[in-house]
């Protein structure tokens, strides 16, 4: 009876632990498996990590969070063009820009939400920099929990006065309306919105990225990979490093190799390799380049011992781009030391993610090396300025979150600094 509370119930879970990480559009297949491995210890009596119970029910995770995210990429190419989950966020920033503060899957749950909300919108009314705010608003991990599972998603919400409390609720609910979504509150200010809405995160690149099943007989090598910065090799990479199937590697690391990494490779025939990503081609040292997107072929013939095609990949120079950022928040969207390429939906959504606290950045760098970036100063304001190292000065101006999304939507597929056409630059130098 301890055998089967040991392998069957724990993962019920995990699993859930995994649904809600698959649904939220956060994180890549490495991340996702460790968080749901954690929730496996944290459930069993005995948590010993090499127990033939935990060893079992880890590799059922391994293929289950495959098969999840799978799944739900096949999901997501029947969506509409913008969906509820973006309208969400949409909605969520505009409150940001206007006076109320608003934070998605923040905390575990209401009290420890509510505080820190209190705690933030008490700490930005006294600053004299920044605006004053009216309000917050928020949903936690358990209202998240429970859209994903097909109910409402509920939304609290508090006011800088209690007199004020009920305008708030109206002004989230309504900026909640414009972005096209159903809300239903009946005006109480003690009562929570219910927004009706299909939960939808749409996932990008990496984060979309699962290995599948592995084939017997498959090509293995053995991987190493170099540190060129100051950061942590980001586990995602760490987590393929030594003998790895060709699979596993050409579909979770080198299509995503950060920019100045180096692979190397060494085949069970004594050959080496060393290959780089170049934005949306892979180089390989003294050989061909490839494509990012169609590498597995021919990795697993060079394995084997087949020569290199004989025609080289060509790069597109647009649609790709190069991001780092730093989200300040608590509980916000993390960071990105080492530059990663992201499509230009995925760039283009990341300004909308990101909380607009004081301190967050991001990165934007174009093919042909063209540079915006953007970072969040006091009031909330946003600064976006594009960089010139050969004048030592960067010029730049306010912008709003459109704004803000057209200028790396242009850089994207035009490869240019769009700023001078919002209007006049101001320079500053370093």
């Amino acid at each position: 009876m301890s055998e089967v509370r040991e392998s069957v119930h724990p993962l019920v879970s995990a699993r859930e632990t995994v649904a809600l990480g698959v649904a939220s559009g956060r994180d890549g297949f490495v991340e996702l498996l460790r968080d749901a491995r954690r929730s496996l210890l944290d459930t069993l009596e005995d948590g010993d990590p090499g127990g033939r119970g935990v060893r079992e029910a880890s590799a059922r995770l391994h293929d289950h969070v495959d098969r999840a995210l799978a799944e739900h990429v096949q999901r997501q190419r029947r969506w509409p063009a913008r969906t509820d989950g973006e309208r969400l966020t949409r909605a969520f920033r505009a409150l940001d820009e206007s006076g109320v503060i608003a934070r998605e899957e923040f905390t575990c749950c209401e009290r420890c939400a509510r505080t820190a909300l209190e705690g933030e919108l008490a700490a930005r009314n006294s600053r004299p920099a920044d605006t004053a705010a009216r309000g917050y608003a928020f949903y936690h991990s358990q209202d998240a929990a429970h859209a994903v599972a097909g109910s409402s998603l509920t939304i609290g919400f508090g006011a800088s006065h209690p007199i004020r409390r009920a305008a708030v609720g109206e002004e989230v609910a309504e900026a909640l309306r414009a972005h096209g979504l159903t809300v239903e509150w009946d005006g109480d200010p003690d009562r929570k919105l219910h927004v009706g809405m299909d939960w939808s995160r749409r996932r990008f690149g990496r984060g979309a990225a699962f290995p599948g099943p592995a084939v017997d007989g498959e090509p293995m090598v053995h991987v190493s990979f170099n540190n060129p910065g100051p950061y942590e090799v980001p586990e995602w990479i760490s987590h393929y490093q030594g003998r790895v199937s060709v699979r596993e590697l050409s579909r979770m690391v080198l299509p995503w190799l950060p920019r100045f990494f180096v692979a190397t490779l060494s085949s069970d025939r004594g050959h080496t390799i060393a290959l780089e990503r170049d934005f949306d081609l892979l180089r390989v040292r003294h050989g061909p380049a490839l494509s990012r997107e169609r590498v597995e072929e021919p990795l697993s013939r060079w394995v084997v011992g087949a020569v290199w095609p004989r025609e080289e990949a060509r790069s597109a120079h647009t649609g790709l781009l190069e991001v780092h950022y730093a989200d300040a928040a608590e509980e916000g969207l993390g960071f990105m030391d080492y530059a990663e390429p992201l499509e230009t939906a995925a760039a283009r959504l990341i300004v909308h993610r990101l909380t607009p606290s004081k301190g967050t950045f991001a990165v934007f760098t174009a093919p042909g090396g063209a540079v915006v970036q953007m970072v969040w100063e006091s009031g909330p304001r946003l600064w976006m300025e594009s960089p010139s190292p050969a004048e030592a000065v960067s010029r730049g101006r306010h912008v709003t979150l459109s704004e803000a999304e057209e200028t790396v939507r242009v850089l994207a597929e035009e490869g240019r600094v769009a700023l001078a056409d919002l209007g006049e630059l101001r320079v500053t130098r370093w």
